[in-house]
């Protein structure tokens, strides 16, 4: 049995993968600072249920080092997967020094604080944002890194956290996981599908930047998931970047369309200029995973939006975010660190 803390693990990744982890009977902590960048309370409902399932949560924020420690030692930590960031790449160009601060200094502490107290693996989330303006598709791990955002600029310096690590400690097991535009159930309020969905079902404006025909490699959460997992336990994964995405391309307009046959309803759209933050094409050279990790994608970008559109009905999700009531935060195994 491992003991793994997940920070930011009370986010839409880390909910699904603690979730998982959990159902393999793994020990499982979250270690998350329900920050209000989205609403504290779907953080603080994807931390009911990952502890209603045996999991614990400990209230802290990754810019704390002392915190981040005694979560390690207390909980007998030997494997960290670190989620937790400073989201959005158009959020980085109105707030750069968020981004900066809380995805370097705070994975500068995750690096160090776990290396100090004995972790025997640690996996670092960066993103596809590092490689900037597609030069070539589909693009692989050696892709040029020349990112376009200052949330790119900041994946791009953890990146650089961890190669130095390496360097110095040789023996210290790290792996860099690079997401593509990941989609599923409970994903973020600011997140595409999101958007999509609920404002097809409210009958509202989708806002479209660009023309449409901008195409992203949709990765469902479940693969990701599988990759994060792959990473932590596979010993080949040792001191490697990975791609990881679906291996496949799809503009979206095409997603609209999809959205459109699974809802019913047809999606009221304006186009507007598109963000130069924002990068036209993505499109992932999975190969390295599936090589060295056994990665197999198996969902789908239409799998992502029935998932999201069942939420949506199951959890009423419009009046939830509407209601914004303070979730019982008084959990068994919950501990609280002020900032």
């Amino acid at each position: 049995m491992t003991n793994f803390l997940i920070t930011g693990g009370a986010g839409f990744i880390g909910h699904h993968l603690a979730k998982h982890l959990l159902g393999m009977e793994e020990e499982v902590t979250i270690y998350d600072c329900f920050s209000d960048y989205y609403s504290p309370y779907l953080k603080w409902r994807n931390a009911r249920d990952v502890e209603n399932l045996g999991g614990t949560i400990v209230e802290g924020n990754i810019l704390s080092k002392k915190h981040l420690a005694r979560a390690i030692y207390k909980n007998k930590i030997d494997t960290v997967v670190h989620l937790a960031a400073q989201p959005g790449v158009r959020y980085s160009t109105e707030n750069p020094e968020m981004a900066l601060r809380i995805n370097v200094e705070g994975t500068s502490n995750v690096l160090s604080v776990s290396r100090e107290n004995g972790v025997k693996k640690v996996v670092i989330t960066s993103s596809s944002s590092v490689f900037g303006a597609t030069q070539y598709m589909p693009m692989d791990e050696e892709h040029p890194t020349e990112p376009i955002s200052f949330y790119g600029v900041s994946k791009l310096t953890t990146e650089k956290l961890v190669a130095v690590c390496n360097h110095l400690y040789p023996e210290f097991d790290t792996t860099i996981l690079r997401p593509f535009t990941v989609v599923g159930a409970r994903q973020r309020p600011d997140m595409a599908i999101n958007i999509f969905i609920s404002r097809v079902l409210n009958r509202e404006t989708i806002n479209i930047f660009g023309d449409g025909n901008q195409t992203r490699d949709w990765t469902h959460v479940g693969n990701m998931v599988q990759a994060f997992y792959l990473a932590a336990i596979q010993p080949k994964a040792k001191q490697q970047i990975f791609n990881v995405g679906a291996g496949t391309r799809i503009s979206v307009n095409e997603v609209l369309a999809i959205v459109e046959e699974v809802t019913g309803i047809e999606p009221i759209l304006t186009y507007t200029e598109m963000n130069k933050a924002d990068v036209k094409d993505t499109f992932a050279d999975i190969g390295k995973a599936r090589r060295l990790l056994g990665y197999q994608p198996k969902k789908t970008i239409s799998d992502a939006v029935i998932d999201f559109a069942q939420y949506w009905e199951e959890v009423n999700y419009g009046k939830l975010l509407a209601s914004e009531k303070l979730i019982d935060r008084e959990f068994s195994s919950t501990e609280i660190f002020s900032p």
